[in-house]
């Protein structure tokens, strides 16, 4: 059976040394004074076509200790703010052996529903998310009142393109990600973040999205090339026929 979680986060964009000075400070304040850290690449499917990525999905497997292989499906649900990730992921574990991600597992009514008329099809390794996380949660409090608890994941790495290791973005963000309480928690310590690093700035865009535009990069660059390829085709066979339908000059006439 699926196991389902709604998230809320909101993500920055941050350079090395403006991350590493925020987390030197707001870790101090981590609930419990757990910081944790994981490294769990993560490969990413679709069809040839991107046929999860035009229901706003996005599909991913990952490797996670004492479970096996474990699928993950998110799907985007809608909100009122376009900067909030607001999304639904749907886990399924595959195993220890089963690396390739299985739609026939999944439970969830809306995700089966978006998955409609891809029964059956080819799903390809598309991209993978490398990703080495620093995380801890932290409470928000505001004139001395606790407003609610996010979760803050500091992520160094880079998405990779599976068939192109050459093609790659590199990772250097913060995402923020209500675990309880007023989702204005979120909004708040975003802005905090935003105060103590002049340099950061807000992201809608995800791990996947960086991903697919590798991907259409390739496939443009492809595109391109075997259009090039065919037009000096054409103009070659065009030459050769001009050649054969040019008359031939006479031979001059020997003198007398």
């Amino acid at each position: 059976m699926s196991d389902t979680e709604h998230e809320i986060e909101k993500k920055i964009l941050v350079s090395p040394a403006e991350m590493e000075a925020v987390y030197k400070k707001l870790s101090k304040d981590a609930v419990g004074g757990k910081l944790k850290t994981k490294h769990r690449p993560r490969a990413y499917y679709d069809t040839k076509k991107h046929r999860l990525q035009e229901q706003k999905m996005a599909l991913r497997v990952q490797y996670k200790e004492g479970v096996g292989y474990e699928q993950t499906l998110k799907y985007q649900v809608a909100g009122d703010d376009d900067a909030v990730m607001s999304r639904v992921e749907v886990k399924d574990v595959l195993g220890e052996k089963l690396q390739e991600p299985n739609l026939a597992l999944i439970d969830d009514k809306e995700a089966k529903k978006r998955l409609t008329g891809l029964e059956g099809k080819k799903l390809r390794h598309i991209f993978t998310a490398d990703v080495h996380r620093r995380y801890f949660s932290i409470p928000v409090v505001v004139a001395g009142e606790e407003v609610g608890i996010v979760e803050l994941a500091f992520d160094k790495g880079a998405v990779t393109h599976a068939k192109d290791s050459n093609r790659r973005v590199k990772i250097s963000e913060i995402e923020v990600e209500l675990k309880s309480g007023d989702p204005a928690a979120v909004d708040i310590m975003c802005q905090k973040i935003l105060d103590m690093a002049p340099g950061a700035e807000m992201s809608a865009v995800s791990k996947a999205e960086f991903g697919y535009g590798l991907d259409d990069e390739r496939r443009a660059e492809k595109q391109q090339k075997k259009a090039a390829k065919e037009a000096a085709k054409t103009a070659k066979k065009q030459l050769k026929d001009a050649a054969r339908e040019t008359p031939k000059k006479p031979n001059p006439s020997p003198g007398p």
